[in-house]
């Protein structure tokens, strides 16, 4: 019986925007330090999967030649090709499909999954990016924090309203039920490794962010539990409900906190000469 865990195809339909305008963005020693660890070119190809609007293929662009990304999400890969029109970025070719079925030629310097590892068949997507890098070639796996993982008071309250929210709309059917115990027995690494790929590790980075009620708002918005599809008639009542406990604990508004963010990176062996 097959356990990895299954996802909704259409669990970011309408986040686009907000997934654009309110994530952090990944900060810029994170992106030199993968440029210098992946030894990158400048000349080579990126293959970003599950890109979503292209927070990670916009912050690597200028380090490759050519670049394909693929999202499953059309709307979310229709806002990127308008983004890229905008930056004059034509060296991009978007896709919509899944990971899973991509068939595309020719090798990869680097091969980059954002926040969305998880939610790919990670055995079958492992296998394929070994044969999609060229020979040292490298992946990356990147990660952020969500804003309400902390102990300060405002987090508590954005939290509480979250998993609320979550048991109104029924949205925590959106996330697996066996997802927690699969990660844990068996970790991104390992699978990587299973499939031939050798870790070269794991890189923690952090940047201090202010939120407002709106903009965490609209951070809550980007996700796949609290969008404003997931959310449906109650969005404006969640809206309020998040200020109302935000505001009863942080009066001022100034929602602080250390974004973590994190990469993990595995490389395709050379073969021995």
């Amino acid at each position: 019986m097959d356990s990895t865990p299954q996802f909704r195809a259409d669990l970011y339909r309408g986040t686009a925007a907000d997934y654009d305008r309110y994530r952090v963005p990944y900060p810029p020693h994170l992106i030199d330090h993968l440029v210098t660890r992946a030894e990158l070119s400048g000349a080579g190809r990126l293959l970003d999967l599950a890109c979503g609007p292209g927070r990670v293929t916009f912050a690597l662009s200028e380090h490759f030649g050519d670049i394909v990304a693929i999202d499953q999400e059309e709307e979310s890969v229709n806002y990127a090709k308008a983004l890229a029109d905008e930056r004059g970025a034509s060296h991009i070719t978007w896709l919509t499909g899944r990971a899973e079925d991509l068939d595309v030629g020719g090798c990869f310097e680097l091969v980059t999954v954002g926040d969305a590892f998880h939610r790919l068949d990670r055995p079958c997507v492992a296998a394929l990016v070994n044969q999609w890098l060229q020979p040292g070639g490298h992946v990356a796996l990147l990660w952020s924090s969500m804003p309400w993982q902390g102990s300060a008071p405002w987090q508590q309250a954005a939290l509480k309203a979250i998993v609320h929210w979550m048991e109104v709309t029924g949205s925590l059917r959106n996330v697996p039920s066996n997802l927690a115990d699969t990660l844990t027995t068996d970790p991104h690494l390992a699978v990587l490794v299973r499939a031939g790929l050798a870790v070269v590790g794991s890189y923690e980075f952090t940047a201090s962010r202010t939120w407002s009620v709106e903009t965490l708002t609209g951070f809550a918005h980007s996700t796949s539990i609290l969008s404003r599809t997931a959310l449906g008639d109650h969005a404006e009542a969640f809206e309020r409900d998040l200020r109302k406990r935000l505001l009863a604990v942080q009066p001022d508004g100034n929602l602080k906190e250390s974004v973590c963010f994190t990469y993990d990176l595995a490389v395709k062996p050379a073969p021995h000469t």
